[in-house]
């Protein structure tokens, strides 16, 4: 007992007093200062807007930031197969296999009105979502939002799409 009474006082004392010991309060300022160059840009970001809505700074819809390859058109195709053809079909007419299960059906990318429509809009849409189609904006990349949107323009619309992809089955 009288070993824990002289052994008492040097741990008591080995502590400090913890409330006066410089530390970082949660919810208040703290003292080192997180300093972060304007120029940088995040992994995989573009600083133009138009990259990033898929609308002009004048308004209207942007054209594609992006220069595809004609091998990265086989990606968009991959990319449409797995996100886009279960309501909008293979073609692009509306008719995917969710809409006979009572999905209602989405509007043809070869009505007249969507088919003068630069790559933009098909990226505004699936970015924030078109009537009951929500938005792919947390689910595909942004470069890989503007391959499918050129996929769309220029294999389904335009129909200038090279032999390879056409004749490629993706699953």
């Amino acid at each position: 007992m009288r070993s824990l009474a002289l052994f008492l006082p040097l741990l008591l004392s080995a502590c400090g007093w913890m409330w006066d010991q410089p530390k970082v309060k949660a919810f208040r300022e703290s003292p080192l200062k997180v300093e972060v160059p304007a120029e940088r840009v995040g992994l995989g970001e573009n600083l133009s807007p138009g990259a990033r809505t898929g609308l002009k700074p004048e308004g209207g819809f942007a054209e594609s930031p992006f220069a595809f390859t004609e091998a990265e058109l086989l990606r968009g195709k991959a990319l449409y197969q797995s996100f886009c053809a279960v309501c909008h079909g293979a073609r692009g007419e509306g008719d995917g296999p969710v809409i006979p299960l009572g999905v209602p059906r989405p509007r043809s990318y070869h009505d007249p009105a969507v088919k003068a429509m630069p790559e933009g809009y098909f990226y505004f849409a699936a970015t924030n979502g078109f009537g009951r189609m929500f938005s792919y904006r947390s689910r595909i990349p942004e470069r890989e939002r503007w391959l499918i949107a050129r996929y769309i323009k220029r294999c389904l619309l335009l129909e200038a799409c090279p032999k390879e992809v056409v004749n490629a089955e993706v699953h």
